[in-house]
């Protein structure tokens, strides 16, 4: 409960807790949602995708799945209202739902482009923190929230500056809400999730993009030569359990940068240190020429030969 004697509690026993996860039904939410399971929680886990929510409920009895878009207000409220009438307090709230679209130079990308992405990855964050911190902050229980943001909160990449946009936003809410719950001594504490390249489907968020919205038109070679890299790196990246594993060490624990990626720490120094010397913004130097590579490809594609 908010007050000025109050004074913020760790959580590091979850057992018979309550945890609600959006983007829940895949990727680092859906390993997230089994782990909390597993540490006793009783999980509500949200997400757009109701047949991979089916799936996942029956992997436990702990978890209730709860068809949701984070892009609507009042089904966040509803929602909300819907958890603390039947189980009282919400202890743990892990907004993870996030998208990445149309991979452009940022002039080329339309205006359902930046709704969509911005709509999901920072509006659907603000949603959820609307209508479930005020009870939390009243329940008089000690109380955690994870937002997901991404290495790319901490750096800049041609053509998926919608996305990277995006995630610089997440962790500057994510820092403000730290400091308001802390100045307002309330039981919550409040934690960051960086993760670099992570094995999930979140090249394909386009599957939940909503039908109302242009299609995505296709991308510029160079762009589409990115999102390639992008897909054969994931492919052997970090299993999205272990990045659950940092998660809920990193509640148990108290910290609010949590980095699977060691290496995503050094990210800021970097670009306090490019600022300091006024360096211009540049694409890693191999991986421009390989993107001109694809363009050159793409404007002259070979001849067939007899």
């Amino acid at each position: 409960m908010a007050g000025d004697e109050a004074a913020p509690n760790i959580m590091q026993k979850l057992t018979g807790k309550v945890a609600v996860i959006t983007g829940a039904a895949s990727g680092i939410g859906r390993a997230l949602a089994l782990k909390l399971a597993e540490e006793g929680m009783h999980v509500i886990a949200a997400d757009i995708a109701p047949d991979e929510l089916d799936t996942l409920s029956a992997s436990s009895q702990r978890i209730q799945a709860v068809v949701l878009d984070v892009t609507d207000s009042l089904a966040c409220q509803s929602l909300a209202e819907r958890i603390f009438t039947q189980h009282g307090s919400v202890h743990l709230l892990i907004n993870n739902a996030g998208v990445i679209g149309r991979f452009a130079p940022i002039w080329d990308q339309d205006p359902d482009d930046w709704n969509w992405m911005l709509s999901v990855n920072v509006l659907g964050v603000a949603n959820m923190l609307r209508a479930f911190v005020p009870a939390m902050r009243e329940q008089g229980e000690a109380a955690h929230i994870v937002n997901t943001a991404s290495e790319a909160a901490f750096a800049a990449r041609a053509f998926v500056g919608v996305y990277h946009a995006s995630k610089h936003a997440v962790l500057a809410m994510t820092e403000t809400l730290a400091q308001e719950l802390e100045f307002d001594h309330a039981s919550i504490r409040v934690s960051v999730l960086c993760p670099g390249g992570v094995n999930t489907r979140v090249l394909e968020s386009e599957r939940n993009r909503p039908h109302s919205a242009t299609l995505s038109r296709p991308s510029p070679p160079e762009a589409a030569a990115l999102r390639a890299n992008y897909a054969t790196n994931l492919a052997d990246a970090m299993p999205p359990e272990t990045v659950a594993d940092v998660v809920i060490d990193g509640i148990k624990h108290d910290r609010f940068y949590l980095l699977p990626h060691p290496e995503v720490a050094t990210l800021p120094q970097a670009r306090a240190d490019a600022v300091a010397r006024d360096e211009y913004p540049k694409l890693n130097p191999r991986m421009a020429e390989r993107l001109r590579e694809s363009r050159t490809h793409e404007n002259n594609p070979p001849t067939a030969q007899n």
